[in-house]
């Protein structure tokens, strides 16, 4: 008999250099804070690695105080978050490359 394991969700929140555990509903409200996130769950570590890189990378465009608002918008989100950090999570340049989209332009 083969042993699998699951692996359960969990959703998190930073602070500071610890991970305080939340409901998926406080998850979503931290990212529309502004807040970072953390998701434990994934498949394997490559996924968990560019979805730390993505966060880091979300993190680094809300601290500009001049980030477009349209792509401030985007990026606090929880759907947009969690559909490019939680359920893609396969391009750890996602959003800088989204960032440069004409959409998000004046």
């Amino acid at each position: 008999m083969t042993k699998t394991s699951q692996t359960l969700a969990c959703w998190f929140i930073r602070d500071g250099t610890k991970l305080v555990q939340c409901s998926k509903e406080g998850f979503d409200k931290a990212i529309v804070e502004g807040k970072s996130v953390k998701y434990h769950g994934y498949a394997n570590k490559k996924s968990e690695r560019i979805a730390d890189e993505l966060e880091e990378s979300r993190m680094a465009f809300l601290s500009n105080p001049n980030l477009l608002p349209k792509f401030r918008a985007a990026i606090t989100n929880p759907r947009n978050v969690v559909e490019v950090q939680v359920i893609l999570v396969d391009d750890p340049q996602f959003w800088l490359k989204e960032s440069k989209r004409p959409k998000y332009s004046k």
